[in-house]
Parts: structure tokens; C-alpha cells; sequence
């Protein structure tokens, strides 16, 4: 190697630490580059003797410049950020360490070491000179093979991969070198230096082909997913086998003529790596035990929360209904599904709900007995087993002790220190002589039966929740057929003017015929839809072809509104209702001022600063809003500024009480009152009797709808009776 090429490389490692913008990589480079500065210095200082005429004989400075790099060499290649190694993996990179240095050692011995030690007058630091390359090389090519096998990014891996090429050919060069120096035959002249010039051009090869290191390069995986190199990884795997192998060659061939010395060091070399190999093995047989305890923990484990997983919780729940059966005492599930997980992750981020999900484990694990079993069965859903009937409490009692720790606040870090609220629905299920299967199912269907009920609750599984829950599954799968083969179909109930009692709008009200039952009630599936989530995709056909019949009203010289509701799933997503809005009002060219939303005021209720944002955003499209059933959501005078509306639809709760009760006469009073004072038009829902006309026009309210006015209405029916309805007329009252 000349100084030039030494220059050139750590030049080339000093400006690949420049393109690194990661702090590990760029230190490590600059090691390698500092590694190569003290050949560099060695080399020019040796040139400066030469130009003197001053002979240099080894061990000479270049020597000890040389001795330098290898530790800094060693250490840079070790400095690039590499994936996590394990205690056994750690103990296996020591041994194999002091494997690979007594095997080289032993190497040099026979062919350098020995044969010098034979020479007379063999000076130590001779032998020093002529061993220490061999093993320093052979160290690194350890090193760099422990690096492209750990380093993180593929790009440091592509540049390491050509020291480790340049290294190998050190090692053939530095063998030669030390064999020339036994004999006396090593100056700086000498043609085994000049090997080393192909070295020189693959360590800048590689400097200059290290290109920069992105973030997601550097994100640690599983070690199964690393991007390793093939080749690597097997030669750092067999190396260390290589070498006993190698040194037994060696014994074997110094049984001919060699002389005793060299034949004793290479046993005991021999005898040194064999037991290295053994301990290695040693080590990854405990490894391979530790690894097969923690799959099969992780088997039966969840991985957040290192509780029992649905497979055991299912075991246990088989043994303790066995030991039920013998002892004649029930055990008792308990299903418990968190509240507003689903909000906190969407919020705050999945990091926050996996905190918050460790933070409720550790409260459960905390109430319940050693022999008892708390697990998680997926997401938000924990399980408690409570083993024998013999309880201290009650499985209810428990139960409510669950919804009291659970609701207690919790102060997530991951949500920047911010004190989050959930609730539990919990579902209990006794049982003595059933699967564990059916066991967990029975408290499954409570706990959905405590979710339906507003959630928050304890509901304890009965027999009649398997009817239930089966003609739920019959009405569901009825209900996607329904979807699919379009068996809905709209009809239409005018609004009225309460001044002129004339025709303003009409609201499209969907109904289902099914091909066995006939017409299925709204109350009955349009609550299933919303659990399921297929209210969207029928919420979209009902806006699709109210507007498309709107328009045909219009053309047909009929100028009315037309009013379709709008579910609380269908608002979760805002770019999803103002999409499908948007396309329902292109498709069928009606006028976007011509149709109202209508909102429940518990929807808008249960998030008020995110119901906002999104009725803003569809009030941009031109869109009237109504809020649903007012009154029933007790929303405040500062909520309801906040909402951009433009009418209130009272509940009919109100209409039909108002005629009845003085008290509820005042409520009806108030509601219209609050429309006028915030300039909103008011609508009474549910007017079926003359008294309750009555009572809403002396109230001064705006419109109206009922039974009174006119039944919902097929949409040829309802033409012709807008075609009727030409002027102000009595009600028709039930004969319409």
C-alpha cells in the first residue's frame, strides 16, 4: 500500500461520513477514515527514509502504523447501527471471536510464528511484525462479516461487502508478507506490498459507493425480515467451523516431517478451538431452549399485554368446567368490551390505545384471585374467568367492580400526558356443564345485549338472548340480500306549511319488502344496519334516488324540498357523505338548495366539535340542515349556535304530550321559542290530531307533519296528490 492509495481511501471514508446525515453511520465512517490516516502517516514517514537513503528494516514505522488501524478499523465496522443482538447472540460473537484469533494464531504459528522462533537471534519484535497482519486481518474479515450480517441498511451492507472482498485479499498478502519476513527478504520494495494496491481500490469502491441512509432504513425489524445478505449470513454461521477444520488440516499435514514444536502448538491449538465449537454449540442449544419457551408463550400469550390469548383462555375455561363438573360448582365468564377504544385510537393514535390497553390490563389482573384468569381475546375485548362457585362475590358484583376500575381516568403518555375516560359493557355467563366454547359465546351475546342497552352496564346472559341472537343472524343475512337484490323501496310524507297549510317539502322515508315477511319494519333493521355498517352503502342508494325523484317533481313544475336522513355512521367519515351528496345531487341535477339532511340530535351530540366540522363542510355544498327528534338530546343554547343549521324538527313526543299536559305544553313552548330566538325554522313531527295543529300553529311554528296532513306516500301517489293540492284546504285527516 503507498500513501496515495491510504490518502484516497480515507479520504473516500471521510466523504461517505459526509453523506450520511445519520450520527452512527457518519461516526462510523470517519473511524474508517481515521483508521486509514495511520497507514497514511507510517507510509509517508517510511517515504521520507527512503529518500534519505536510511534502510528500513522490520519491524519499521510503517509497522507500527499499521498496528493502529486494526483496532480503529475494527471498531468503525462495528459502529454502523445493527439490529439488536440477544444475550446468547452476544456470547456466541465473543467465543467466536476467540475461535477465529486462536485458530489464526495457530496458523501463523506453523507457517510464520514457529519457523522464526527456529531462527537463531530471532528478535521478538520480528515476530510481532510477521504475525500480528495475518490475525489482524483475519479479525476483520470476522468483523466485517459480523457486520453485513447485522447492519440495518442495505446501502452500508453494498459498501461493507467490498472491504470485506478488500480484506480478503489483505489476508492472502499479509501471509506472504510474514512468510518473507522469516526469511529475510521484506523491504518496502518488495512486489508483496505491491499486492495490496487491488485492496486500496476496492476500500475506495466501497467508501465511494455508500450512498445516503433514509429513517425507514435504519427502523429495526423482526430478525426473520431483515434484508441481510444471503452470503453473510452463511459465512458468519459456518467461519467459526471452518476454523477447527482448517486447524486439524494443518496438524494432520505436520505429522510428515515437521518438526515436534510446530506439531505440539497445533494440537494445542487444535484442542483450544474444538472447545470453543463445543461451548458455542452449548450456547445455542440453551438458545434454541429459551426460543422455543418464549414461542410457546407467545402461543398462548397476547403480545401487548402478555395476558392469556383466546386459545388459553379457552384451556383454562375447559379445565375449570371440568373441575366444575366434579365439584359440582359453576365457574363465571365475564366479557368485557371497552367503550370508546375505538375514538382514543382514532384521536390519539394506536400507540396511545395500546398504552391504554396495558394500563386496563393491569387494572383487571389486579382485581381478581390467583386461581382466576383474566385474557384478551382480541382488540378491545378482555375475558375474566372466575373459577368455582364458592365466590367471595357475586359474578355481578364483580362485574360492577370492573366498570368502576376501568372508568377511573388514565393518563396516557403517548397521547402527550392527556387524561383519557373509557367505559366497559360487560356480559356475564355461568355454567356448569357446556363447552368452553358456549360458555364465552353466552357471555359474548351478553355483553352485546349490554352494548345495545347504551353500554356501561352489566347485562347476565339468559336463554332467550340464543333466539335473539339467532334471528339477529337470519335478519342480517336477509339484509345484505336485501342490499344486493334491491328490495327497498322510498316512500314520501309532505310537510306543511302551519300558516297556509300548503305542500312545502316532503322527507323520504325507506321502507323493505321482504320476499317471505313482507314489509319489514324501519325500527327493526335500520338498527342493525347501523351496527353492522351497511346504513352506508344504503343511506347512499336512498340519497341517490330521492334526489333523481326530486328532480322529476321539479321538472314536473312541483317546487318542493325534499328531506333524507342521514345516519351517525354515514357522518363518521365527512369526505364519504359530502361525496356521496355530491354525486347524488350531479347524478340526478336537482338543485343542492332543494334538499335537506336530517341529523339525530343524539348523533350530533355524542362528539359536538367533530359533528360541527362536518355539517360545515356539507352546508358548503348548498345543502339545507335539519337536526331530528330536537329535544331528545339535550343539546345546549351554545351547542346549537355552534351547529350550522337551518331548521329544528321537534320530537313528536312533545307534539302528542302538549295536548294533554300543561307541563309539556310549556316544553313545546319553549322549543319553538328557542328556534325563533336562534332564526331557525321549526317543524313539528308526528301531528295526528286536530288539537295538536292547534297547538303548534298558536305556538307560531313554522311547519309540519302527520298523519292529519297525509300518510307516507309511493311516489306516483304522491304526485297526483301534489297534483291536488293546488291551494290551502283542510287537512285530509286519515282518509288521504
Amino acid at each position: 500500500m503507498d500513501v496515495a492509495g491510504a490518502a484516497a481511501t480515507a479520504a473516500a471514508a471521510w466523504l461517505a461520513s459526509n453523506r450520511c446525515s445519520d450520527a452512527r453511520t457518519s461516526s462510523a465512517w470517519r473511524l474508517i477514515a481515521v483508521a486509514f490516516l495511520c497507514p497514511t502517516i507510517g507510509l509517508a514517514v517510511g517515504a521520507i527514509y527512503v529518500i534519505m537513503g536510511t534502510e528500513l528494516v522490520s519491524p519499521s514505522v510503517i509497522d507500527l502504523s499499521w498496528f493502529s488501524y486494526y483496532p480503529l478499523m475494527l471498531i468503525g465496522l462495528l459502529r454502523f447501527p445493527m439490529r439488536t443482538q440477544s444475550r446468547f447472540s452476544k456470547r456466541r460473537m465473543r467465543i467466536d471471536t476467540i475461535t477465529i484469533t486462536i485458530g489464526t494464531l495457530s496458523v501463523v504459528w506453523y507457517f510464520v510464528l514457529g519457523p522464526t522462533l527456529a531462527q537463531e537471534g530471532a528478535s521478538v519484535l520480528v515476530l510481532l511484525a510477521a504475525g500480528v497482519y495475518p490475525i489482524g486481518d483475519v479479525i476483520l474479515v470476522f468483523g466485517v462479516v459480523y457486520a453485513l450480517t447485522n447492519v440495518l441498511a442495505p446501502a452500508t451492507r453494498f459498501a461493507l461487502g467490498f472491504f470485506g472482498a478488500a480484506i480478503l485479499v489483505q489476508v492472502v498478502c499479509d501471509v506472504a508478507y510474514g512468510w518473507s519476513v522469516t526469511g529475510g527478504q521484506a523491504t518496502l520494495g518488495s512486489v508483496v506490498l505491491d499486492l495490496y494496491l487491488a485492496a486500496i481500490a476496492l476500500y475506495v469502491i466501497g467508501a465511494a459507493s455508500q450512498r445516503p441512509v433514509s429513517a425507514e432504513e435504519l427502523r429495526e425489524r423482526p430478525a426473520e425480515t431483515i434484508d441481510a445478505s444471503p452470503q453473510a449470513g452463511r459465512l458468519g454461521r459456518w467461519l467459526p467451523f471452518a476454523i477447527p477444520a482448517l486447524v486439524f488440516a494443518l496438524l494432520i499435514g505436520a505429522q510428515f516431517g515437521a518438526e515436534t514444536y510446530l506439531r505440539v502448538g497445533l494440537a494445542v491449538g487444535a484442542a483450544a478451538v474444538t472447545g470453543l465449537v463445543l461451548l458455542r454449540q452449548f450456547v445455542a442449544q440453551n438458545e434454541l431452549v429459551d426460543a422455543q419457551g418464549e414461542l410457546s408463550f407467545l402461543a398462548m400469550h397476547d403480545v401487548l399485554t402478555g395476558l392469556p390469548n383466546r386459545a388459553l383462555v379457552l384451556d383454562r375455561a375447559a379445565q375449570s368446567l371440568a373441575r366444575a363438573r366434579r365439584q359440582h360448582a359453576p365457574i363465571a365468564a365475564l366479557f368485557v368490551d371497552i367503550d370508546g377504544f375505538k375514538n382514543v385510537n382514532d384521536t390519539f393514535g394506536h400507540a396511545a390505545g395500546d398504552e391504554l390497553l396495558q394500563c386496563i390490563a393491569a387494572r383487571l389482573k389486579g382485581l381478581v384471585r390467583e386461581s382466576d384468569t383474566v385474557g384478551r381475546i382480541g382488540g378491545d375485548e378482555f375475558v375474566l374467568l372466575l373459577d368455582s362457585l364458592n365466590f367471595d362475590v357475586a359474578p355481578e358484583l364483580v362485574a360492577e367492580r370492573v366498570i368502576e376500575v376501568v372508568r377511573e381516568p388514565m393518563q396516557l403518555s403517548a397521547a402527550g400526558n392527556r387524561t383519557v375516560t373509557v367505559t366497559a359493557s360487560i356480559g356475564v355467563a355461568t355454567s356448569v356443564g357446556e363447552s368452553a366454547d358456549d360458555l364465552l359465546r353466552d357471555a359474548d351475546m351478553a355483553m352485546y345485549m349490554a352494548k345495545t342497552k347504551g353500554k356501561n352496564c352489566t347485562v347476565v346472559f339468559e336463554s332467550s338472548m340464543h333466539t335473539a341472537a339467532h334471528d339477529r343472524l337470519l335478519l342480517e343475512m336477509d339484509l345484505r340480500a336485501a342490499i344486493a337484490e334491491n328490495q327497498f323501496f322510498l316512500l314520501y310524507q309532505p310537510t306543511f306549511d302551519l300558516r297556509t297549510e300548503t305542500v312545502t317539502g316532503v322527507e323520504a322515508l325507506i321502507r323493505w319488502e321482504h320476499p317471505v315477511h313482507g314489509i319489514v319494519p324501519p325500527d327493526r333493521f335500520i338498527p342493525l344496519a347501523e351496527q353492522t355498517g351497511m346504513i352506508i352503502e344504503i343511506g347512499d342508494w336512498v340519497l341517490s334516488e330521492a334526489c333523481a325523484q326530486g328532480a322529476k317533481w321539479h321538472a314536473e313544475g312541483h317546487e318542493i324540498g325534499i328531506a333524507v336522513n342521514v345516519s351517525a355512521r354515514q357522518l363518521d367519515d365527512d369526505q364519504e357523505i359530502v361525496q356521496h351528496v355530491k354525486a347524488a345531487l350531479d347524478e340526478s341535477g336537482l338543485a343542492a338548495s332543494a334538499l335537506t339532511l336530517e341529523i339525530t340530535e343524539t348523533a350530533l351530540m355524542s362528539d359536538p366539535d367533530r359533528a360541527s366540522a362536518r355539517l360545515q363542510t356539507l352546508k358548503e355544498l348548498g345543502v339545507r340542515i335539519a337536526i331530528d327528534d330536537f329535544g331528545t338530546g339535550y343539546s345546549s343554547m351554545a351547542y346549537l349556535r355552534q351547529f350550522p343549521v337551518d331548521a329544528l324538527k321537534i320530537d313528536r313526543s312533545f307534539i302528542s304530550g302538549a295536548a294533554h299536559t300543561p307541563a309539556s305544553a310549556a316544553i313545546l313552548r319553549s322549543l319553538v321559542q328557542l328556534g325563533k330566538t336562534l332564526e331557525l325554522e321549526t317543524l313539528g313531527e308526528g301531528i295526528e290530531e286536530t288539537t295538536q295543529l292547534r297547538n303548534l300553529q298558536h305556538e307560531q311554528c313554522d311547519s309540519g307533519q302527520g298523519f292529519l296532513f297525509a300518510r307516507p306516500l309511493a311516489a306516483e301517489k304522491l304526485g297526483e296528490f301534489l297534483r291536488d293540492v293546488t291551494s290551502p284546504k283542510t287537512p285530509a285527516g286519515s282518509d288521504v
